[in-house]
């Protein structure tokens, strides 16, 4: 045996118990996701529960971004781009700086690196900074005039940026230029300004479409000598030949619930080149795909257990997988299924516990690291066995970055502003001081401020008269874009200053209207492909989230998130029904339907797509999704209408009128003059809804009610919505539209204008292929759209066909603006001017289901699949006005 000598074996002891109670020296995480292949693997790191708080470092805002370590030094830039320099050891500010850009640069999401000495930063700006690591001097500036979103990567002394228009640059450590590429230029032979609209349009000579997508909102990697670059909803693969770049290929996800490019949500690079690509192309539909390149072909596959549909249950994931060797971990934003294993040969994945995330896990020798939309960090076994640990921040906000582990420590930013570094030896108490991110820095500025201008619900106004009347006009300029992490179905709604978006996947944001700074980040689970709105009302947020298993309408402080009061609701919000509650006075009034829901229904007539799936104890099942052909409706399926308490949420009324009629799901609310007036649809088929045991009259209701009382004024089954759309007024008339016939033994659709007072019938328009979502209300006429079909301008007074076009949109939400039309990609129709198309693009989105609206004097977009979010100025503003990263 061998035997130390006494000296020698008392400080082997003597240094062991020093290393067992105080953090190891010397481990760096020099870059997001440790790795250039952003793996998110770090094997070599370990870390003992349970942790506790070592302490927590106050930044100046929200913090969207991973730290780096460093000899000792932690490295982190917050939202509003102001870099800090911090002592691992002391937690005090060593150096900060602030990035030049004023208010509009905020919701910084690029994480920094280092290479050598050297600490390289990509701003919201447009620019990349290089500092010197030690002393924050600046050692180089490169102006990109383009938003910088991906993080860079850093191998062989070489640093990678590529902004969010897809323009790539190579430098060495001390930022000098070694080459640049551009995908606008190579991949779309576009030479124009990619951000102007004008010169898309003068390029395009028409509109913008899915193939002229060209954003880079997600992360590049780097594996060997090839950049991985997720752009335009492709995967390139550009190899870095020292002097110049090689373009090896442009990888495309094949076709799967549609063939245009899908958006990346994550991506990341295994140890053998496999390249994990997050991604969603439409409706849910989207999964993990494997792409690798062989002799410069693109060879594909998918991870099984990722694959999300309409009508599969699951939920999308919005960050990168981590990998370890064939072995792959997943963040999601669903109830169960927060982190998960996903091991080859299985085709189901290994839930391991967590809370619902949009952070990507970091994986240390035994265990998954990663950050809740509740506001803990979650530690959890990779092994499947043993508790999962939690620690919980001070204020509940949102952890949305992968952590930074070294020396038995982990450190990650909070959506509250702070830094936190948790360790075994941590003693420190949780901050109490509220850094109050939340509140406005940047108030509204500009003529439209007044709250008379607020675009506060789906359909502009609780009349829904989807139109507003704000003098746009041309030019139009981008003022500001930010990520999103999650996919929309409705127009965003405004009011007090703040812009507030419904996640269908259950998050409810609010930004700062003027700069797009997000304000806050509230989730709740059971929220399932809600794709409901919100309604701003006098600093309150009234807003429906919907689940197969809990739906719930919840009140919300408008100014800070917290939840006021919740009430339950039943059924489903299905694909059109976006709208939110209405409120009169002190009610707040909504309408749904109820019944059983599955991801896949029972019956033909109740499913979107697939073959239907018999229940256990044969009961008529409706999927959550179903079709927009609506013969017919489960026999549990009531029409409701609640009304709740503006200041409680306790119940005053309720209607259940199913005693006309099942249905109840594909209805309306519309408040006009004092008056409720609401129309739903039971379905066209009148024979097959008798062979059921059903009534087999009437197909339909509209109703007027006191929405006090909720007593009935009047009601008529002769006229109603047909589905896919709502019902408008204005001017004591009501405008009913929908998908479906209205009746069996026609094939013709029409819009119904009817009689407010009484309900009779004012006139039926010319046939339209159908009038979905909307039937928008101007001044001077009325506009309505099908899907897959014409767009319609009809004369107010008499529902004759003024003019129509057909741009080619599938089921673009439309929306007013004086004689303009706000459609997909912020393009923009004249329809007073033979429906020219005055402005697109550019197209920051792969799927054209949403269009814009304008508000406040700014126009607001969102992208349906892609997960972005931009505002518009015009006229005398847009001449002005400088973006961020044009400054």
């Amino acid at each position: 045996m061998f035997h130390f000598p006494l000296f020698k074996r008392f400080s082997f002891v003597f240094l062991f118990m020093i290393e067992i109670n105080s953090p190891l020296v010397g481990e760096d995480w020099l870059q997001f996701k440790y790795d250039s292949r952003h793996s998110g693997n770090a094997p070599d790191r370990a870390i003992s529960t349970p942790l506790s708080l070592f302490g927590a470092v106050p930044l100046t805002d929200a913090v969207f971004t991973s730290p780096i370590i460093c000899d000792g030094r932690i490295y982190v830039l917050d939202g509003s781009g102001v870099l800090f320099c911090i002592d691992a050891e002391t937690l005090n500010v060593i150096w900060k700086f602030v990035t030049p850009g004023g208010p509009g640069n905020c919701n910084n999401v690029s994480s920094p690196a280092i290479s050598g000495n050297y600490l390289h930063v990509g701003t919201m700006t447009g620019v990349i900074y290089v500092f010197n690591a030690e002393t924050g001097e600046v050692v180089t500036t490169i102006e990109c005039h383009d938003p910088i979103f991906s993080t860079p990567v850093v191998a062989d002394q070489r640093v990678y940026f590529v902004t969010l228009g897809a323009q790539v640059f190579a430098l060495t450590e001390k930022g000098e230029i070694c080459w640049t590429w551009d995908f606008v230029r190579e991949i779309l032979d576009f030479s124009g300004d990619r951000w102007n609209g004008e010169d898309w349009l003068k390029h395009k000579k028409g509109r913008v479409t899915w193939r002229d997508h060209f954003c880079c909102s997600r992360n590049l990697s780097l594996y060997d000598k090839t950049l991985v670059i997720p752009a335009g909803g492709r995967t390139v693969f550009l190899e870095d030949m020292g002097n110049e770049p090689r373009l090896r290929a442009a990888g495309v996800i094949p076709s799967f619930h549609g063939n245009e490019y899908p958006a990346t949500f994550g991506q990341s690079v295994g140890e053998d080149g496999k390249v994990y690509v997050q991604y969603h192309r439409r409706d849910n539909a989207g999964r993990v795909e494997i792409l690798q390149l062989k002799d410069e072909n693109v060879e594909t596959g998918f991870v099984p257990g990722t694959q999300t549909e309409i009508n599969f249950h699951g939920h999308l994931s919005f960050c990168s997988v981590s990998i370890r060797g064939q072995e792959v971990y997943r963040c999601r934003p669903e109830k169960g299924f927060a982190f998960c294993k996903h091991t080859p040969g299985q085709n189901e994945p290994e839930p391991l516990g967590g809370f619902p995330s949009i952070a990507s896990p970091i994986l240390t020798r035994e265990h998954g690291i990663f950050g809740g939309l509740d506001g803990s960090l979650y530690v959890v076994p990779l092994s499947g066995n043993g508790p999962v640990w939690s620690f919980s921040t001070a204020f509940g906000a949102p952890i949305t970055a992968p952590v930074a582990v070294c020396d038995g420590r982990v450190y990650f930013g909070c959506e509250d502003g702070y830094l936190y570094v948790l360790g075994s030896d941590g003693n420190a108490e949780l901050p109490t001081n509220d850094l109050r991110v939340w509140q406005i820095r940047s108030p509204l500025q500009n003529e439209f401020t007044d709250p008379d201008y607020d675009w506060f619900t789906n359909y502009g106004n609780m009349a829904n008269r989807n139109a507003v009347d704000q003098n746009i006009e041309t030019p139009m300029k981008i003022k500001w874009i930010r990520r999103v992490e999650g996919t929309v179905k409705h127009l965003p709604v405004s009011g007090g200053g703040r812009l507030y978006t419904h996640i269908a996947e259950g998050q409810i944001i609010a930004v700062e209207q003027e700069t797009g700074r997000l304000l806050w980040r509230r989730y709740w689970p059971n929220t399932y492909l809600s794709f409901t709105s919100p309604l701003y009302h006098k600093e309150r947020l009234l807003i429906p989230q919907a689940g197969m298993e809990k739906s719930m309408v919840r009140c919300l402080d408008a100014a800070t998130g917290k939840l006021l009061w919740e009430t339950p609701f039943t059924g489903s919000p299905s694909w059109s029904r976006q709208a939110p509650p209405v409120v009169y006075k002190n009610r707040v009034i909504y309408a749904s339907g109820s019944g059983k829901y599955a991801a896949q229904g029972t019956d033909n007539a109740f499913i979107f797509s697939g073959k239907p799936q018999e229940s256990s104890n044969g009961a008529e099942i409706m999927s959550w999704m179903y079709t927009h052909d609506n013969p017919y409706y489960p026999k549990d399926n009531k029409p409701f209408i609640w009304a709740w308490d503006l200041e409680t949420g306790k119940e005053i009324w309720k209607k259940d009128f199913s005693a006309i009629g099942l249905g109840g799901n594909d209805c309306g609310l519309c408040l006009m003059d004092g008056k409720l007036y609401y129309s739903t649809f039971f379905g066209y088929s009148s024979s097959q809804k008798k062979r059921r045991g059903l009534p087999p009259e009437p197909n339909g209701l509209t109703a007027a009610l006191d929405p006090l009382t909720g007593e009935l004024l009047w009601k008529s089954t002769s006229h109603y919505v047909t589905a896919g759309c709502t019902l408008s007024g204005k001017d004591d008339r009501l405008y009913l539209g929908g998908y479906n016939q209205p009746y069996e033994g026609t094939d013709e659709r029409h819009i119904w204008c009817l009689d407010a007072k009484d309900s009779s019938l004012i006139w039926q328009s010319d046939p339209v292929k159908s009038a979905v979502n909307v039937v928008s209300v101007g001044e001077q006429f009325l506009f309505s759209n099908a899907i897959r079909g014409d767009g319609h301008v009809i004369d107010k007074e008499t529902g004759k066909i003024v003019s129509r076009f057909n741009n080619n949109y599938n089921c673009t939400r439309f929306a007013l603006c004086g004689a303009y039309l706000m459609g997909a990609n912020m393009d923009v129709i004249d329809l007073l001017n033979d429906n020219a198309l005055i402005a697109t693009g550019p197209a920051i989105d792969s799927r054209e289901c949403l269009g814009a609206t304008v508000s406040n004097g700014r126009m607001f977009y969102t992208s349906q699949a892609s997960g972005l979010q931009v505002s518009q100025v015009f006229k005398t503003e847009a001449a002005t006005m400088s973006a961020p990263w044009d400054q």
